[in-house]
């Protein structure tokens, strides 16, 4: 029975290990302690309500035990763009005609945009590699989506998703070889560093302001344009599976996808029930049972959720065991809320 809660402040030492062991290509978690630390420190106080709505930074931690350590983490950017100048690329067309000479020609470009800004973003996943099975992956995920549905007004009706671009086995980008390293003079790493950092500044600074002919950019780097990196590709099916869709915005760093979908229309939260509990006595015994059920509280700065290989429910009641109830930290005649885990979805992931 795996437990999902926010990040606590006691975490900092496993936030600095999953942020040095995700890797080159995940902004969200950069390879440096001391920032690490302010963003536990924005998290915690946006839990606490000490910030305001549009500047919360929700991030929560997830354990396989309730009394083990953390494993995973994911996070919610309550809006994008606001304290920070949020940049992609958005993909476009120039049209081209001369009757003259009977030529008509459709050139994909790439316009530097700060569309998105305002947006509420789903960021931050990482399952440490041990604890990739069980359904892990895709409970950490859509634990979100469960946050998302209890406190709905905290948040963008736009919700989006970056999605990790192509790179090789040496962290090596094709898009930022046949791009930005003509523009920045550093390498990829360096710059995805950087901007995890929230040094953004020089991306202004030394960015071209006018679009970008794709047919101008080397082969390699054309052919990765909206594509994900090996490793991100089931994220992405997940999401997808949720309702989210590419929006034609690609990251300026590696042209790693975007993907987008209204919050109302999250399947996630269109599944999702709200009930009242009543505590049983009764003993389970089947814990290595894969998951089947999300369940989670709606106390804002206590959230806790759960996964249940099955659940007894008893028309607008959810029965829960004492030992269920005080994970989640609920009391009988409590609200709480469930979602099915959709049984096509990768069970190992």
């Amino acid at each position: 029975m795996t437990l999902i809660r926010p990040i606590a402040e006691s975490d900092l030492d496993a936030l600095i290990t999953m942020a040095r062991e995700s890797g080159v290509g995940v902004t969200s978690l950069p390879d440096n302690p001391e920032l690490m630390a302010r963003k536990l420190k924005r998290a915690v106080a946006s839990f606490q309500q000490k910030l305001p709505p549009e500047e919360a930074h929700y991030i929560f931690v997830m354990q396989e035990t309730p009394d083990g350590p953390p494993v995973g983490l994911c996070g919610i950017e309550a809006r994008i763009g606001r304290d920070e100048v949020w940049y992609n690329y958005r993909l476009g067309e120039v049209i081209q005609a001369s009757e003259t000479l009977g030529v008509y020609r459709r050139t994909p470009t790439l316009f530097l945009s700060n569309d998105m800004t305002g947006a509420t973003e789903l960021g931050s996943l990482y399952l440490r590699e041990l604890s990739r099975r069980n359904r892990n992956g895709s409970v950490l995920s859509k634990s979100r989506y469960m946050f998302l549905a209890s406190f709905p007004k905290l948040f963008s009706e736009r919700v989006i998703a970056e999605m990790r671009g192509y790179s090789d086995a040496n962290g090596i980008s094709p898009f930022w070889e046949g791009l930005g390293k003509n523009f920045f003079n550093m390498k990829f790493s360096d710059a995805d560093f950087l901007t995890g950092s929230g040094n953004k500044v020089f991306i202004a600074e030394l960015m071209p302001k006018f679009p970008i002919y794709v047919p101008m950019l080397n082969k390699a780097a054309q052919d990765v344009i909206g594509a994900v990196h090996p490793l991100t590709q089931p994220a992405l099916a997940m999401l997808e599976s949720e309702g989210f869709r590419k929006n034609g915005f690609v990251d300026i760093f590696d042209a790693g996808p975007s993907v987008e979908c209204e919050l109302s229309r999250i399947d996630g939260v269109r599944r999702s029930e709200r009930l009242n509990t009543r505590i049983v006595d009764r003993t389970e015994t089947d814990s290595s049972v894969r998951p089947q059920w999300l369940i989670c509280n709606e106390r804002f700065s206590e959230f806790r959720l759960i996964s249940l290989p099955h659940i007894y429910r008893d028309g607008p009641v959810l029965e829960l065991t004492q030992e269920q109830a005080e994970m989640l930290r609920v009391s009988a005649g409590d609200p709480v809320r469930i979602m099915s885990l959709k049984p096509e979805e990768p069970q190992d992931g």
